[in-house]
Formats: structure tokens, sequence, C-alpha cells
């Protein structure tokens, strides 16, 4: 996956996007990255937002910041979708799209791995990212 600088415009033509969609949560294990703790109310959000998620891609996407699995996934192999379990109690499968949140007239999309991203390695959104979902 191609990494993004937080609150860097997703550039209109390589993106199915207008010109004001900022990007977060971009991550690559060559780059350093805003972390903390997330607000429960945000990751709710975003598990919501993952739920109809935007820009589907054909095949996943796998975190770079999690060492290989030492034995790949029998339908998947290597390059199979990473779980998360949710606030709710269901289990979505990442790495094959992406999902939007609206901050007043800013669009940001991130890709869904942002949930695991979150999870697993700590990773905190840009604050008016998380001010807009407070605020909603």
């Amino acid at each position: 996956m191609v990494h993004h600088e937080d609150g860097s415009v997703l550039t209109p033509g390589r993106w199915p996007w207008q010109h004001d969609t900022l990007a977060f949560g971009w991550l690559d294990a060559g780059h350093a990255f805003r972390q903390g703790a997330c607000p429960p109310a945000l990751l709710g959000h975003l598990e919501a937002a993952a739920r109809h998620p935007v820009d589907r891609t054909r095949g996943f996407h796998v975190c770079t910041l999690c060492p290989p699995p030492a034995t790949p996934d029998e339908r998947w192999g290597v390059f199979g979708p990473t779980h998360h379990q949710t606030t709710e109690g269901d289990t979505l499968a990442l790495g094959s799209a992406s999902l939007e949140v609206h901050a007043g007239r800013r669009r940001w999309v991130a890709p869904n791995l942002v949930l695991h991203y979150i999870a697993a390695h700590g990773y905190l959104p840009p604050d008016e990212v998380v001010g807009a979902v407070a605020s909603s």
C-alpha cells in the first residue's frame, strides 16, 4: 500500500475523490506516525464507516508494521485480510477498501486497515478527525 502523510491531499485523477480529500492512516513501516490513546467514540465511528467502505480493491493489502505470518492462512496465503474484532463483537475483514470521515466541508479518507493500526500499533488519527467525530 502506498504511504501518505496524515493531512496530505489525495491527488484527484489518481484517486476517485474530490480536491479537498485528505489522507489519514496510510501507514508504512518506513515512516514514523502519531501514537496515543484513541478515543472510544472515534474507534466506534471508524468501525461503522468500515462497514460501508469506499474504493474497494480486488486484493488485500497487508500491514507492513507486523512481521509476516509464520503460517500462511489456508485460504488466502500471506496476502489475505487482516481481521479486526470490533467493539460490538463482530469481526471485520480489512485490507481491501477505504473508509471516510467528514469534518465540516472536508473529507478524510483512510484505508480500512486504520482499525488494525489503531488496535495493534497505537496509531492516533489527526486532531481534526478526532474532533470531527467528537462533535458529531
